[in-house]
């Protein structure tokens, strides 16, 4: 029988799982529509559209998880299908939420290094080997880890209750928590990447604005617009980063430690939040999917009218 806060986190669960879904789901209908009509994907819509459909696997899984928690909270016996699909939904949400970062600084941007404009020339042949390849080499990586992570949290659990063991138990605990600090600094380099892209948006913005002031032009051209716009879609995205990390160690943190439920499903609702709080954003910031969102929001609304004796 559930208690009424787990009641609460429940039903808070659920549905901003699928508010992420629905959010998500939009973008990529969007994207398929234009795609159909246009019959080309420009690559913009392909890191969306992957970033999209990653995230509603990611939606899926926490809640997933969420449930899971209710019913085996203290029986972590074996490696489940629900931490495999977690950790694939998880990097590949990631990753290519870096790509996006790193895709809208070289098209923003202005810097005359070389190398810059050598990876703003090639960027949209390279985007779906971008896409995917990192992301390949990071299961390749984290597979084995999650594994022994897994191998770890089963004989904690397993062994916690005798005596003799108490000192593997012990060992199996801080291995555990190395195994885990290991996976964070891997979560790290995306992280670390569109750091770097933001720090140079603000620094193209600032160079921007110098040359605007020089040549007596107004400070809201369309590149000082598209600068700001991209500088509050990644700056959004570190947010919900650290605010979604936070969330998941809290989680793993209190279920290794066999804390309550409620922990563990306050930081999954937490950490809901990142698949919609950002999709959101982008719904609002790109021309296309909000011009398509107020579309649907026009159509709701003759509906009702509609409907209404």
């Amino acid at each position: 029988m559930l208690s009424s806060g787990e009641k609460i986190f429940m039903a808070l669960a659920t549905g901003e799982s699928l508010l992420g879904i629905l959010a998500n789901g939009f973008i990529v209908l969007v994207n398929c529509i234009d795609c159909v009509k246009s019959k080309k994907l420009p690559p913009s819509d392909l890191i969306l559209s992957s970033l999209a459909i990653s995230r509603i696997g990611l939606s899926c899984a926490i809640i997933w998880n969420i449930y899971l928690i209710l019913v085996t909270f203290d029986v972590p016996t074996h490696i489940r299908i629900i931490d495999v699909f977690l950790v694939m939904s998880y990097n590949s949400n990631i990753w290519f939420a870096t790509i996006l970062s790193i895709f809208y600084f070289l098209k923003i941007a202005n810097f005359s290094n070389p190398l810059f404009l050598w990876m703003k020339w090639r960027i949209d042949r390279m985007v779906f080997m971008l896409l995917w390849g990192p992301f390949i080499i990071s299961l390749a990586i984290i597979f084995p880890m999650m594994e022994r992570m897994r191998h770890y949290y089963s004989s904690i659990f397993s062994g916690g209750k005798e005596r003799n063991v108490s000192q593997e138990v012990q060992v199996n605990k801080r291995m555990f928590l190395m195994l885990q600090v290991l996976f964070g600094f891997l979560s790290l380099i995306p992280f670390i990447l569109t750091t770097v892209s933001f720090c140079l948006l603000i620094l193209s913005l600032w160079r921007h604005t110098q040359r605007m002031q020089l040549n007596a032009t107004g400070s809201r051209d369309p590149s000082t617009k598209a600068h700001v716009q991209a500088m509050k879609t990644v700056s959004s995205f570190l947010i919900l980063f650290l605010l979604y990390h936070m969330s998941f160690f809290l989680n793993y943190w209190n279920r290794s430690e066999a804390k309550s439920k409620l922990t563990s499903m306050l930081g999954m609702s937490i950490m809901l939040l990142y698949p919609i709080g950002h999709s959101m954003i982008l719904i609002l910031w790109n021309s296309k999917l909000k011009q398509a969102s107020l579309w649907v929001w026009q159509q709701a609304l003759l509906w009702l009218r509609k409907g209404k004796p």
